[in-house]
């Protein structure tokens, strides 16, 4: 494998969401880029070490396993904390870091507000004493872990890696790219914003709420000294390479687990499997369609750029005129033909990963997702390289 080609370029991680699972995913990954002879930046980090991955995208549980990598934690000691809890050398992750009940105050909505008024009698009794909560836990026994064990620092200034953590606006249709940058809106979406000046550990908590397991977490803005509040970063947009594109990178490593089951005959049909395994695959189903419309988009500008430069050579069009026609169209269609994407998730007649509990910390379903991520980014990078 030729992992010297990458030296000297500017390599983004971009981490997405999953919770557990996805989590042990990541440092499966990880682990394999770091034996493959990838180093992560970090404070502690060698200024020779290269190839170096230096931008890290995550939303959240990827942006939870950026900050252990961008915090100079290395992934075996990760991994160590979910196999070898008692002799770990990072106090594990656990099931109370995971349930917190500390909900954000309320005000109480409208009088005369009650989205069930016409429903049917049934549909109110079951559904009226979930309109009095925001979710079932929060991400604040997250938030505390991540201040207690793994960063040095709540200021995204502070870390020499270049960290993005991505989070949705409850109370707007935005995205919002929380950083030490405040790059201008991406040019393919003017509702997604970069905004700087946030707690680090906060904002990652932010990205981690979940819907309906988790409440919405408020975050002090430091411009207007109100209190927003913020869900999970997928919601949106599935994986943010564009994060890293507008950071100058030309390596993009993309992660995720959120491939939909594919039918085995020796499982036969989600039918079987009643309502939690069936929403399972109706999110992958979504996320999935997310992430190939973004790659078909890259496709397609780079099919458009290539039959231009094409009918262009092939008239014989003055070169500098031809560069100039194609630099216009690469802007125009937000195409950076140079850019290198690796991308590394779980093949679709892998059903083990997919009937894997995401919120399981048992050691040994860590232990074949771990093995199953770090295989996968073996078999990606020798097709790459």
């Amino acid at each position: 494998m030729k992992i010297e080609s990458l030296n000297n370029k500017k390599i983004a991680l971009v981490l997405s969401g999953g919770v557990i699972k996805a989590g042990a995913w990541h440092m499966g990954v990880a682990l394999a880029l770091e034996d493959l002879g990838l180093n992560f930046k970090s404070n502690q980090s060698s200024i020779v070490d290269e190839p170096e991955i230096s931008t890290f995208v995550g939303s959240s549980a990827g942006s939870f396993i950026n900050l252990y990598l961008a915090a100079g934690i290395r992934p075996h000691q990760v991994i160590e904390s979910f196999l070898n809890r008692k002799k770990s050398s990072i106090r594990p992750l656990t099931y109370k870091d995971l349930i917190s009940f500390k909900r954000p105050k309320k005000i109480s909505p409208p009088k005369g507000f009650d989205p069930l008024g016409d429903s049917p009698l049934l549909i109110r009794t079951l559904l009226r004493p979930f309109l009095k909560i925001s979710g079932l836990f929060t991400t604040e026994g997250l938030c505390k872990y991540l201040k207690e064990n793994v960063i040095t620092s709540n200021d995204y200034h502070d870390y020499e890696a270049d960290l993005f953590t991505v989070a949705s606006h409850l109370d707007h249709s935005k995205k919002v790219i929380f950083g030490k940058y405040n790059y201008p809106n991406p040019s393919h979406d003017s509702t997604a914003v970069y905004e700087s000046g946030f707690p680090l550990a906060e904002t990652v908590a932010a990205s981690m709420s979940i819907p309906f397991i988790y409440s919405p977490y408020p975050l002090t803005n430091p411009t207007t000294g109100k209190n927003e509040y913020y869900i999970d970063g997928e919601i949106r947009e599935t994986l943010s390479t564009h994060v890293a594109r507008d950071n100058g990178c030309d390596v993009i490593i993309s992660s995720w687990t959120h491939t939909p089951y594919h039918y085995q005959e020796e499982i036969g049909s989600l039918i079987n499997y009643g309502i939690p395994t069936i929403s399972v695959q109706a999110i992958h189903l979504m996320i999935e369609k997310k992430i190939v419309a973004a790659r078909s988009k890259r496709k397609m500008a780079k099919d458009v750029v290539d039959t231009l430069n094409h009918f262009l050579k092939d008239h014989k069009f003055d070169d500098k005129l031809r560069t100039d026609i194609i630099g216009t169209i690469e802007r125009k269609m937000d195409y950076k033909p140079n850019i290198k994407y690796i991308n590394i998730f779980p093949d679709p007649e892998n059903y083990k990963i997919f009937f894997k509990n995401s919120f399981s910390l048992n050691p040994g379903h860590a232990t074949e997702i771990v093995s199953a991520g770090y295989k996968k980014t073996m078999s990606v990078f020798k097709q790459n390289f």
